[in-house]
């Protein structure tokens, strides 16, 4: 089978319908289980031919050792003289300890050789006929061959050396030993491709879903792109669903954020008639007293106001931009209010151009004035901003308000703590910090939070936390 045809059958093997549905499955059994009994059954497998071949080895030495005896006891009891002509009769009567192997399978070479030596070091080998020829090394060097067996006794005046392969003394091995090591080496390097294959099939669509979910957590519009037919039916599945999901939560989020917009429009339509009120009655005032540098100060106050409240379509402005506007409206309410409360904040210079939703500030400090301000002393309002890295190695913004007003009712405190708008006893609902609470939500879903602390009398304060963005704002990136 050529190469292609090998291409052509694993392409059909691997992509039938059945086999892609189990073969996750089968192949972590595999991986699982046989991986491990097959390395068990080699370990079993080489001990056992190990073994095998040591026994066979005692076996042929106790025969050759019986053997030779036989020889020497015969020299002893005078029934042959084998030392009369050395080495010749002696080699008749050793050539039998030959293995003929080739009787078995002719195109085997047994490789086995036989040495007789008489009292010294010269050495004369045996052939399988009988006949014999004297060697090179001596005695002592041949006695270094590694599989031998050597017969000296020091009342005998010959000695025998027999050494063969180690085929020898694997010889009586059963074969079916042989088939389990095979089969257990052919185990392992098909769990090598089996887990290449599963890292193809499995792993790598698992590692896609995780990126996939990283990056939708800060991109609402990505998408798993298209895969071809190497990714199995299920997972191929899986990632249409995650698409479909992720395009569902865009168009949740969308929603949420028209729906919002439109909230902020409600709250826009309810702050500025009762400030437009309030400011004529100021400039009225002002006015009739003839303080026309203070009405000069207070109008262009209000123009600043308004062109900021007013501008549609901004999601994101600076922290820079959102003090400068809080610091706006407290010149104005100053002017309303004099002598009735303090105002500073501080403010690092990596939050100032940290992006966050518009008024988000300006709504509690507008709050504490509303509500925490003491008919009989001043209060002090204070705004407080840094940045913290996270132990993920993120950036978070802390934003704190806090007054030393009056403090919360225990029943609008606890509605605060639930993020749920307060209704007062005439049924009316106060929607203007559960609002910044919402933007919170829906821009940074569960990296913002917001906390509240207060007790009657005692002041407020107001903790967010926000992840720590930089970019441009919306108008900036339009011009």
């Amino acid at each position: 089978m050529n190469s292609r045809k090998r291409a052509q059958f694993s392409t059909w093997f691997w992509e039938r319908p059945l086999f892609r549905n189990l073969q996750p499955r089968l192949m972590t059994m595999i991986l699982a289980l046989v991986l491990p009994v097959s390395l068990i059954c080699l370990a079993l497998s080489i001990v056992s031919v190990y073994q095998s071949a040591r026994s066979t080895y005692a076996a042929n030495q106790n025969a050759f050792s019986m053997y030779i005896d036989q020889i020497a006891l015969r020299q002893e009891l005078g029934d042959i003289d084998i030392l009369q002509d050395f080495p010749a009769s002696l080699a008749q009567g050793v050539k039998i300890l030959y293995w003929d192997a080739r009787a078995e399978n002719p195109s085997m070479d047994n490789g086995a050789s036989v040495y007789v030596s008489q009292g010294g070091q010269e050495a004369f080998l045996v052939h399988q006929d009988g006949t014999w020829e004297s060697t090179e090394d001596s005695f002592e060097t041949l006695k270094q061959a590694r599989y031998q067996y050597l017969w000296e006794k020091p009342d005998h005046p010959f000695r025998v050396l027999v050494t063969f392969p180690y085929n020898f003394a694997l010889r009586n091995v059963p074969a079916w030993f042989w088939a389990a090591i095979v089969i257990s080496l052919l185990m392992p390097a098909s769990c090598v491709i089996l887990h290449k294959r599963l890292c193809k099939d499995v792993l790598e669509p698992m590692e896609t879903m995780r990126i996939a979910q990283t990056a939708l957590a800060q991109d609402r519009t990505y998408r798993i792109p298209p895969h071809g037919e190497e990714v199995i039916d299920d997972f191929r599945s899986l990632f249409d669903d995650f698409n479909r999901m992720a395009k569902e939560l865009q168009r949740s989020h969308e929603k949420d954020v028209k729906l919002l917009e439109t909230e902020m429009d409600n709250l826009r339509l309810q702050i500025n008639p009762h400030m437009l009120l309030n400011s004529y009655n100021m400039i009225y005032a002002l006015a009739e007293s003839k303080n026309y540098a203070t009405i000069q100060d207070y109008t262009l106050c209000l123009v600043d106001y308004f062109r900021y409240v007013l501008r549609r379509g901004q999601q994101q402005v600076t922290v820079r931009q959102e003090l400068d506007f809080v610091e706006n409206f407290i010149r104005i309410q100053k002017i309303r209010f004099p002598g009735r409360f303090s105002y500073v904040y501080q403010a690092g210079e990596d939050c100032l151009d940290a992006l966050i939703p518009p008024l988000l500030i300006e709504n509690f400090v507008e709050n504490a004035i509303k509500y925490a301000l003491k008919p009989d002393e001043p209060i002090e309002i204070v705004v407080s901003l840094h940045t913290e890295e996270t132990e993920a190695g993120e950036k978070n913004l802390h934003i704190s308000i806090m007054d030393t007003g009056s403090g919360i009712r225990p029943e609008v405190l606890a509605a605060l703590q639930a993020q749920e708008p307060y209704v007062d006893a005439a049924g009316h609902k106060h929607i203007g910090i559960w609002n910044s609470i919402r933007r919170i939500e829906l821009f940074y879903r569960e990296a913002g939070s917001v906390h509240f602390s207060s007790a009657e009398g005692a002041g407020t304060q107001a903790y967010m936390v926000i992840p720590c963005i930089y970019g441009k704002t919306d108008k900036e990136a339009r011009t």
